[in-house]
């Protein structure tokens, strides 16, 4: 099963079945399961965040922009991922971090909408840190969602090896949406 993680609206899920996806994730609280994006500076933001969230088929993605969010987020079960970009990859880019990521098997988003090659590129890298990398398209626009091969094209572009550029855009959506369906009660 084929899972982009991130479109902004409903509407665009028949493009990306017709790019080859299978299931798709939107921002639209009107969907059957939808994503909740939050960028929040403290741990006390992201619990308020999780109490008001009643809904049992919200996923909830966090990009953390302090040390005390980015830890909250990773012991918070109803966190589904981080998400990561420039304006938090300094938090992440310690040894400690890392691991701290490596030990809650944490899925780890980057979106695409922006293209932060160097983002994409440390992520690469911190291969054996982060066991689970998602690259998401997060389009308002039907043509701003990637397709599955573009995908893994950029990633082998950028130097990672093809059996882990598969299991990025194959194996961790879908990870995340079985880890989701198995725990998710709020």
């Amino acid at each position: 099963m084929l899972v982009e993680t991130c479109v902004k609206t409903i509407e665009l899920r028949e493009y990306a079945k017709k790019l080859g996806y299978d299931e798709v994730l939107s921002e639209d609280k009107y969907d059957s399961r939808y994503r909740l994006s939050l960028e929040l500076s403290s741990k006390e933001e992201i619990a308020k965040y999780i109490r008001k969230i009643k809904d049992n088929k919200v996923i909830l993605f966090v990009k953390p922009l302090s040390f005390e969010a980015f830890k909250y987020s990773l012991q918070s079960p109803k966190v589904a991922a981080l998400i990561l970009d420039r304006k938090n990859i300094g938090l992440i880019g310690k040894k400690g971090s890392l691991n701290l990521i490596r030990q809650a098997k944490k899925p780890v988003e980057v979106q695409l909408k922006n293209l932060e090659v160097d983002v994409i590129y440390k992520v690469i890298q911190w291969n054996k840190w982060i066991e689970y990398p998602i690259l998401s398209s997060c389009a308002s626009k039907f043509n701003e969602i990637w397709s599955p091969l573009s995908k893994f094209s950029l990633l082998v572009t950028l130097g990672a090896n093809e059996s882990d550029a598969l299991k990025w855009i194959y194996n961790n959506p879908t990870l995340l949406i079985g880890n989701y369906d198995r725990t998710t009660t709020y």
